[in-house]
C-alpha cells in the first residue's frame, strides 16, 4: 500500500521546507521574497497538480479546455500581481486544437503569461507533430509566446514508461524518453520547418541525453533524411540550436558537457523551487559550484538563455 499524506502532514512539510512562505501560502509576495533570497530576478511558473489533470487523455475536449481555463485565469491574476517579476506559463491541453488555440490566445491577451505549457504525449491520438496542431504552433509565433515542452508522469496521458507499474521506473523513463521523442517530432516530422519562429523550451528532464541524441538524430538524418525527409534544410542538431533551450537542474552533472555541446545560449537553469527538492535557497551557488562554466558561461545560463527563451 502507498503511503499517502493527509493535507494537514503535507502542509506540514512544506513549513518544515519553506517556513514562512509555505504559511503566506506562496502568495505572489512571498515567492518574490524567495526570489530575493535565492538571487533571482525573475521566474517562469509551472503548474502543479495541473500539470497533470487538464491533459488526463480520457477528458472530453471541452472538460480539458475548461480545466485549463479556470486555471489560466488563476496563473494570470496571480502573475500580475507579481510587479513583472513573475512570468505565468499556460497550460494548453491538445484535446481539440481549435479549443487550444482559443484558449491559448485567451490567456495571453489577458495578460500575465509569456509561455504555453504542452505535454509531449499524444493527445487523442495525436503525435505532437499531428498537422491539426499546427493552428496552436502557429498562434504560438503570432503571439510570441513560447512552446514550453515539460512532462508530468501520471494524469492518465499515454507515455514513454507506461509499460511499467512502478513509479520508480515509470518516472524515470518517462521525462527524458517523451523530450527524445518530441524533439523527433518537431524537427523530423517538419513541425519546425512549417513554424520557423516556433520557440522551444525542452524542460525537466535533465541534459545528460540531449548530446548524444542530436548526434544519433544528425547521423540518421545523414543516412535517411535525403530520401525519406527531403524538406529538411538542415541538419537536427541546427534546428534545435535555431529553436530550443534545454532546462538544467541545480545538481546536473552533464551541464558542463552539454554546454560544450549546444552552447551556453541553448542551457538554462532552472531552480524547481518549491518542490521539496529543490535547493533553497542556495541553489544558484550550488549550481555554480558543481557546473565548472566559464563566467561568461555561466552569465549566459543564468540570464541570457532564459531571457531568449521567454523574450524577456
Amino acid at each position: 500500500m502507498k503511503e499517502v499524506l493527509r493535507s494537514d502532514e503535507g502542509r506540514q512539510v512544506l513549513v518544515d521546507r519553506f517556513g514562512d512562505l509555505a504559511t503566506r501560502g506562496f502568495s505572489p509576495d512571498a515567492m518574490i521574497d524567495a526570489f530575493d533570497r535565492q538571487g533571482v530576478e525573475r521566474a517562469a511558473l509551472y503548474p502543479s497538480f495541473s500539470l497533470h489533470t487538464p491533459y488526463a487523455d480520457h477528458l472530453a475536449p471541452d472538460l480539458a479546455a475548461a480545466l485549463a481555463r479556470a486555471y489560466n485565469r488563476w496563473i494570470g491574476d496571480f502573475c500580475r500581481e507579481g510587479e513583472g517579476r513573475l512570468l505565468g506559463v499556460a497550460v494548453v491541453p491538445l484535446h481539440d486544437p481549435v479549443l487550444a488555440e482559443q484558449e491559448l490566445r485567451r490567456a495571453v491577451d489577458a495578460g500575465g503569461v509569456r509561455a504555453a505549457m504542452i505535454r509531449p504525449n499524444p493527445a487523442k491520438g495525436r503525435p505532437l507533430h499531428h498537422p491539426d496542431n499546427d493552428r496552436v504552433f502557429a498562434a504560438l509565433e503570432d503571439l510570441d509566446v513560447t512552446l514550453a515542452l515539460h512532462e508530468g508522469r501520471g494524469g492518465r496521458s499515454p507515455f514513454a514508461g507506461d509499460r511499467f507499474d512502478t513509479w520508480y521506473a515509470a518516472h524515470v523513463v518517462s521525462h527524458p524518453f517523451e523530450m527524445m521523442l518530441a524533439l523527433t517530432s518537431l524537427i523530423v516530422e517538419g513541425v519546425f520547418d512549417r513554424h520557423p519562429r516556433l520557440r522551444v523550451g525542452v524542460l525537466e528532464a535533465g541534459t545528460g541525453w540531449l548530446t548524444w541524441w542530436l548526434h544519433r538524430l544528425d547521423e540518421h538524418h545523414e543516412l535517411f533524411g535525403p530520401r525519406e525527409r527531403p524538406h529538411m534544410a538542415m541538419k537536427p542538431s541546427e534546428y534545435f540550436a535555431r529553436h530550443c533551450v534545454i532546462g538544467s537542474d541545480s545538481d546536473d552533472p552533464f551541464v558542463k558537457q552539454t554546454v560544450d555541446s549546444v552552447g551556453a545560449d541553448r542551457v538554462a537553469w532552472s531552480s524547481d523551487f518549491p518542490h521539496l527538492e529543490a535547493k533553497y535557497p542556495d541553489g544558484v551557488e550550488q549550481f555554480l559550484a558543481g557546473a565548472n562554466l566559464s563566467e561568461d558561461e555561466a552569465r549566459r545560463v543564468l540570464w541570457a538563455a532564459p531571457c531568449r527563451l521567454y523574450a524577456v
